[in-house]
């Protein structure tokens, strides 16, 4: 535990330094062609403003892109908040899915959406949403090659689909 806080606070740094090492460059680089302007009323006058703002923004920028990457931080150290948000996005990718492929198969073989069901079952242990095994039941007295529909749908979706006709009487 503590080697992760202290490899957290080694980034920090040299996230520091690199943001002290932009201001100290935009600085240096602002400095040079203001020494390199002439010294006219209004060119001498844009370069100085032109430079003062580049400063300003490079000084400014963490807050562009800064506020996001700080409330990431924030839900990195709620560990268990950030779980849930993975659990959350993982099933409404199931669901995406699953939907996506409904609607494929009913495109495809002049089904009604509504009796197209689909399970989707995610892959454990892994970092992005990956689907481990698809199964789509088609109401009894579907007439058509489930081998091929799942060779077609694997093919279309990447990954493993099996169909299969639900018997009469279950559900």
């Amino acid at each position: 535990m503590d080697h992760e806080n202290g490899c957290n606070a080694k980034g920090k740094a040299i996230g520091m330094a690199s943001y002290l090492f932009s201001i100290v460059a935009a600085s240096v680089f602002v400095a040079v062609l203001c020494a390199a302007a002439p010294d006219g009323e209004g060119v001498g006058k844009f370069v100085a403003f032109a430079g003062a703002l580049t400063v300003a923004l490079v000084a400014l920028s963490p807050l562009a892109g800064g506020v996001d990457a700080w409330v990431d931080g924030i839900r990195s150290e709620w560990g268990s908040e950030l779980q849930d948000t993975s659990i959350r996005d993982e099933e409404q990718s199931a669901k995406y899915l699953a939907y996506n492929i409904a609607l494929t198969a009913s495109e495809i073989y002049g089904l009604e959406l509504q009796d197209v069901s689909v399970s989707v079952c995610p892959a454990k242990d892994v970092q992005i949403f990956t689907p481990e095994a698809v199964q789509i039941a088609l109401p009894a007295g579907t007439s058509l090659d489930t081998d091929e529909a799942s060779q077609t749908l694997s093919k279309l979706f990447s990954c493993a689909i099996s169909v299969e006709i639900k018997e009469r009487g279950t559900s």
